[in-house]
């Protein structure tokens, strides 16, 4: 059995599809098939069964899968170790960045690491949290940078920052006059009074919104939604056009241009805060390099993230 092989039915049962399987490895569909017989005819068990154009692993298949990954995951360990008996004057790291938060939290930290090892090479993958997490189970990255909640057991994560979440309002929201923001600070309302608000969310699925709707749940209101959406900037525009009010975090708070910026207030029912972390597998070998760049990222998300004052409402932020 040859690990190349394994690679085959782990991109298979991922794609759920020869064809597309196929595409992703570089190699036909029928070498793909016959790569695949072959395998089943030396393990006397069928790994898949195609029918109506659907693949799907069988009970076989699922037990082969299971071990599959620990021995693709011990193969790279090895590279990796091998490679690291070099310093860290040379090296290679993979690693995984929510789909949304590249520039705005960990661009600094990319280019600051680049600087201070500058042989090490870098592979960015950019995806959805849930993505990253398989990659990593799948020993595919070394490690990546997103939100909690985290779905697997298998991996652990070592804590970034926190980071407040804030409510958003239209400017003229009638809540700004019976609680003014101050020179240097929000002001502070319960979320359990705005039962009866229009809200601008997040799409379902994503990390922001699994946590804000525990905000609601804690809260004690159900919320009307009028409108949903994958971008940040959309919801942040529909707010301060007057659609609803919704949240947003300090940080893109901070990046939000004068003309855009709407009305924030603290949350003061509720625990209004995410926590970013860098996640790794359990199981997996952490480089040098690797190692190198976590200890970089805790260091920096500490400065850059900590914040002394709340109003930035300047085109500058």
């Amino acid at each position: 059995m040859q690990l190349r092989n394994i690679e085959y039915v782990l991109s298979i049962a991922e794609t759920g599809s020869f064809s597309q399987a196929a595409k992703h490895l570089h190699i036909s569909q029928p070498a793909l098939s016959q790569a695949i017989q072959r395998l089943e005819e030396e393990l006397g068990a069928k790994l898949f069964v195609r029918k109506n154009k659907e693949t799907s692993l069988t009970r076989a298949g699922d037990l082969f899968l299971e071990d599959a990954k620990k021995i693709l995951m011990l193969s790279n360990q090895i590279k990796k170790k091998m490679n690291d008996i070099q310093n860290l004057e040379d090296g290679e790291i993979s690693l995984g960045i929510s789909l949304y938060d590249g520039q705005m939290y960990f661009s600094n930290l990319l280019l600051e690491f680049k600087k201070i090892y500058p042989n090490i090479k870098m592979t960015i993958l950019e995806d959805f949290s849930v993505t990253l997490e398989r990659k990593l189970m799948m020993g595919h990255l070394d490690f990546a940078m997103f939100t909690k909640p985290i779905e697997s057991d298998e991996l652990l994560c070592e804590h970034l920052f926190f980071e407040e979440i804030l409510l958003a309002t239209p400017p003229k929201h009638p809540i700004r006059d019976s609680t003014p923001s101050f020179s240097d600070r929000f002001g502070s309302v319960k979320l359990s009074s705005f039962d009866k608000e229009d809200f601008v969310l997040i799409k379902q699925g994503h990390r922001f919104r699994i946590i804000t709707d525990a905000l609601f749940q804690q809260s004690g209101i159900k919320p009307h939604v009028v409108f949903e959406s994958r971008s940040n900037n959309t919801i942040q525009s529909f707010i301060t056009g007057g659609i609803g009010s919704g949240f947003i975090t300090t940080t893109q708070q901070r990046h939000t241009l004068a003309r855009w910026q709407s009305a924030y207030y603290h949350l003061e029912d509720v625990d209004a805060k995410r926590e970013h972390v860098i996640a790794y597998n359990r199981d997996g070998y952490l480089s040098s390099a690797s190692k190198a760049f976590i200890d970089l990222a805790k260091k920096l998300c500490k400065q850059q993230f900590t914040y002394h004052g709340d109003l930035c409402i300047v085109s500058s932020c």
